[in-house]
C-alpha cells in the first residue's frame, strides 16, 4: 500500500525532476501483467482551413490509451470535437483493430463535445487517420503500470432544463434541477509512480466558445493540459463526457461574438401578458399549474434572415447569422478567464483524487461487450421554434442504441452513443452491482436521436428534448438494464 505522504512526495518529485529535465526516458518491459502506452495527436486545422476572421485560442487533440492485460488489450480515446461520428469510426476502427489486436468493441472512443471545435477540409479523413495514429503511438509506448480509481464532487454544472418564472421552457440555469456533480478519475500509474496516462469524466457541456469565431477544446482541453502539465508532458491525460445531456456550466452563457447587438440574432426575451387570455400567453389559471399540465405557448413566427445571411449550425428557429463572425477581444478574453477556472478546478481536483482516494492495483482483467437497443423514433412536424412550444410528431423510424460496457479489473465503463439525461446516469449507477461504475457518452459513434431524455424530463418543451427523435418511454430503461445485463456478463 502506498501511503499517501508517499504518494504526494512522489508525485511532487516526479513532478519537479520532469520540469527540468529535458528528455525522459520511457521504460520498456516484456514481462506479462497490465501494461499501458498513451500518446496524443494534434489535429487543429490550418489557419487556411478556417475563416479568416477565426481565433485559434488552443489547439485540438486526440489523446489515447493502449491498455493490456496480457491476455487482452482495450483502447479509451478522446477527441477534441463535438463528436465522432459513425462516418469517421467506419475508417478508423477497422483499420487500428487489425494493427492493435483489440476487438473493436473493446474500444471506447468519445468526443469532449468542445462546441468549438472545426475539422477543417477533408475532417473525416484526417481525424480517422490521426485516430489510427493515436492509438498506434500508444501501444508503442507500453510499459508496466497499475490502475486506481476514484471520485469526488465538483459543483461546477448545473440543470439546463428550466421552467422560469414567466412560465416559458428555456434553457437556462436551473439550480433546482437535477444534476451529478461526480468527476470520476482512472488512473494508470507506471512503476516510478508518474501517471502514463488519467481519465476524466464529468458531465457538463462545452459551450463557452459556441458559435464565437474562436477555435477552443475549451474547458475539457484546459483539464487535460493542467495534469499534463504538472508532469512535464509525461502524461496523457483524457477527459470524457459523464451524462451532460441537460448540463450546463453553471455561468454559461452563448453570445454570438460579432459586431452589433445580440438581439440582432437571439429573439427578445419578453415576459407574458398575464392579464390576457388567447394568443398563446399564460392565464393566472396557467401559472398554478405545474409543468408537465401547463399549455406552453405557441411559436412566435420568427422573420426571414437577409438575403446576404447564411446559416452556421444554426439551431432551428433562430434566424442565421452574417459571416464572417467577428470575435468579441473583450469577451474572449472574459470567457478565457472562465474556462481556465473550470478546467484548473477540474483538473486539480482529479490529481488530489489520485492523491487522497486512490490505491492503485497491480493487476487488471479486461472485458468488453456491446448490444444494440431499438426504441421507437419520431418526427417533429413544425420547426420554425427553438423550444417552449409543442411541434407536434408523427411516428418516425425506430431508433438504434448501442450500449457498452469495457470493464478494466473492478471499473466499469458504461458507454451509450448519444447525449443522455442526468437522471439516467443516477438510475445506472444507483442500481449498479459495481461501485466503480461511470458512464461514458457520445461514445462509439452516433445513435442519430438527438438528445437521449430521461422519463422524468419527457414533458420538457426545452429545445433539447422537443428535439429529440426518440419516443417517450424507451430509452431509460433499455439503457440501464441492458448495461446491468452487460456487468452481469462480465461477472459483476
Amino acid at each position: 500500500m502506498i501511503s499517501f505522504y508517499r504518494k504526494l512526495n512522489t508525485f511532487l518529485a516526479a513532478a519537479f525532476l520532469l520540469a527540468v529535465t529535458s528528455s525522459v526516458c520511457i521504460q520498456r518491459a516484456d514481462a506479462q501483467g497490465l501494461r499501458v502506452g498513451a500518446a496524443k495527436v494534434d489535429i487543429t486545422p490550418d489557419k487556411g482551413e478556417l475563416e479568416s476572421t477565426d481565433i485559434i485560442r488552443d489547439h485540438l487533440y486526440i489523446r489515447a490509451i493502449y491498455v493490456n492485460d496480457g491476455k487482452n488489450c482495450a483502447v479509451l480515446a478522446s477527441v477534441d470535437a463535438g463528436g465522432v461520428g459513425n462516418n469517421i469510426l467506419d475508417i478508423a476502427l477497422p483499420k487500428s483493430s487489425a494493427s492493435t489486436g483489440c476487438p473493436i468493441q473493446n474500444y471506447v472512443i468519445s468526443a469532449t463535445h468542445t462546441h468549438s471545435s472545426s475539422g477543417g477540409r477533408n475532417a473525416t479523413e484526417k481525424i480517422a487517420a490521426a485516430l489510427v495514429s493515436a492509438i498506434d503511438q500508444a501501444k508503442s509506448r507500453m510499459e508496466p503500470a497499475r490502475i486506481g480509481y476514484g471520485t469526488t464532487d465538483v459543483d461546477l454544472n448545473v440543470n439546463r432544463d428550466h421552467y422560469n418564472s414567466w412560465l416559458e421552457w428555456r434553457q437556462e440555469p436551473n439550480p433546482e434541477g437535477v444534476s451529478d456533480k461526480t468527476l470520476a478519475v482512472l488512473e494508470f500509474l507506471g512503476k516510478d509512480d508518474v501517471p502514463i496516462a488519467v481519465y476524466m469524466n464529468y458531465g457538463m457541456h462545452p459551450v463557452n466558445f459556441y458559435r464565437s469565431g474562436v477555435i477552443s477544446a475549451d474547458f475539457p482541453g484546459d483539464a487535460a493540459h493542467y495534469v499534463e502539465d504538472l508532469f512535464g508532458d509525461r502524461t496523457v491525460a483524457l477527459f470524457s463526457q459523464a451524462a451532460s445531456g441537460d448540463q450546463n456550466p453553471k455561468l454559461a452563457y452563448s453570445p454570438i461574438f460579432r459586431e452589433g447587438p445580440l438581439k440582432a440574432v437571439m429573439p427578445p426575451h419578453q415576459p407574458p401578458n398575464r392579464g390576457t387570455q388567447g394568443q398563446g400567453q399564460a392565464t393566472p389559471q396557467a401559472a398554478t399549474q405545474t409543468p408537465a399540465a401547463t399549455q406552453t405557448p405557441a411559436a412566435t413566427p420568427r422573420p426571414a434572415p437577409a438575403p446576404e445571411q447564411r446559416a452556421v449550425n444554426n439551431p432551428p428557429g433562430l434566424p442565421a447569422i452574417t459571416t464572417p463572425i467577428i470575435p468579441n477581444k473583450q469577451i474572449v478574453e472574459r470567457k478565457n478567464e472562465y474556462v481556465r477556472m473550470l478546467g484548473t478546478e477540474i483538473g486539480s481536483s482529479a490529481v488530489k483524487t489520485m492523491l487522497y482516494e486512490i490505491e492503485p492495483k497491480e493487476e487488471a482483467l479486461i472485458w468488453a461487450g456491446q448490444q444494440n437497443i431499438t426504441c421507437p423514433g419520431r418526427t417533429r412536424l413544425d420547426n420554425t421554434g427553438r423550444e417552449d412550444y409543442d411541434p407536434g410528431y408523427e411516428k418516425g423510424p425506430d431508433l438504434t442504441i448501442k450500449v457498452g460496457l469495457l470493464r478494466i479489473g473492478d471499473v466499469n465503463l458504461v458507454t451509450v452513443n448519444g447525449e443522455v439525461y442526468t437522471e439516467i446516469a443516477l438510475k445506472l449507477k444507483e442500481k449498479s452491482p459495481a461501485a466503480k461504475t461511470m458512464l461514458v457518452t457520445l461514445a462509439n459513434g452516433s445513435a442519430g436521436s438527438g438528445y437521449i431524455y430521461s422519463d422524468n424530463a419527457s414533458h420538457h418543451k426545452t429545445f433539447q428534448v422537443i428535439g429529440s427523435r426518440l419516443q417517450p418511454g424507451c430509452a431509460e430503461e433499455s439503457i440501464v438494464s441492458t448495461a446491468l445485463a452487460l456487468m452481469k456478463q462480465a461477472g459483476k
